[in-house]
């Protein structure tokens, strides 16, 4: 049951944030970036992690790890394209627990941009590197309350066509079901983190495209200083220029909002026991009783 409740989380999330970083000519960084296992292994005082978030990702994560006492490691190396949430948040967990530096070495987009980037005590982005994000497990919550719908109303959308009715109806319930857990750890690890999550939420959905007429963009990214205004507080661009000006994944695949933009996309939410699946992540805020 567990793996069906995780299994329907994962493919409503990727149809809520659409298809993930991809080209047709996919240049070398992005292929090792989705590696399936991860590459993972420790170097010196380093921890480098190239490929995929996943199941299998942290068992190799694990493997690397095992052993590690805080002080060891200074800093991670990261190059991922994202992937499963709740594996995310388990190594953004371990990289926070040892208080280590977040360095990105060419992307860090979706899970790893949602769990990783945020859990460093410092954050870097190498020259042309990008860290860019298209959503969370808070996002249901999120487009149901813009929409104006229920909770499960809006998770209906995400029923691929034609679906049979006890199937959807089966689908939704599972979604529900797993939201119930994992928005609960997702708002618990931002709590640890200190942090809102509003920088890895606020432009879900069509937002990029109808408010602020972004076309063709994989998803959303800041300036260091609005990072720093959403809580991403000790980051720092190693490129000659401006990140948002200067970085050559941010430019191709990233919309520039700015930390205003992304605050008035996300009103302060009225909390209903239709949306508690999938609390909010705001510390301020914490998940439904019931």
């Amino acid at each position: 049951m567990a793996a069906r409740m995780r299994a329907a989380l994962a493919t409503a999330l990727l149809a809520c944030a659409g298809q993930a970083v991809a080209d047709e000519d996919e240049p070398g960084w992005l292929t090792r970036a989705k590696a399936e296992p991860a590459r993972v292994e420790v170097r010196g005082d380093t921890l480098y992690y190239t490929g995929n978030i996943s199941k299998a990702s942290t068992q190799a994560f694990d493997a690397a790890v095992v052993g590690v006492a805080p002080g060891q490691l200074t800093r991670m190396v990261v190059s991922s394209g994202g992937g499963d949430t709740v594996e995310g948040r388990h190594v953004g967990r371990w990289v926070h627990r040892m208080g280590l530096v977040v360095e990105v070495d060419a992307i860090c987009f979706s899970s790893c941009a949602d769990y990783v980037f945020p859990a460093g005590r410092a954050r870097v982005i190498r020259t042309d590197a990008w860290v860019g994000w298209h959503g969370n497990e808070r996002q249901f919550a999120v487009l149901a309350a813009r929409h104006g719908v229920t909770l499960a109303d809006e998770m209906h959308r995400f029923v691929p066509p034609n679906t049979p009715t006890a199937q959807a109806d089966a689908f939704v319930r599972e979604l529900g079901e797993s939201l119930a857990v994992t928005g609960k750890d997702e708002a618990d690890f931002y709590a640890e983190l200190g942090l809102d999550d509003a920088f890895a939420v606020c432009a879900v959905g069509d937002e990029l495209e109808e408010r602020f007429g972004f076309t063709g963009r994989k998803g959303w990214g800041f300036s260091v200083e609005d990072m720093v205004r959403l809580g991403l507080t000790n980051t720092v661009y190693l490129g000659s220029g401006r990140y948002e000006q200067d970085s050559a994944g941010f430019l191709r695949y990233l919309a520039r909002i700015s930390a205003e933009d992304c605050r008035q996309l996300l009103p302060p939410p009225t909390p209903s026991p239709d949306h508690c699946a999938c609390a909010p992540a705001s510390p301020a805020l914490r998940p439904c009783a019931g």
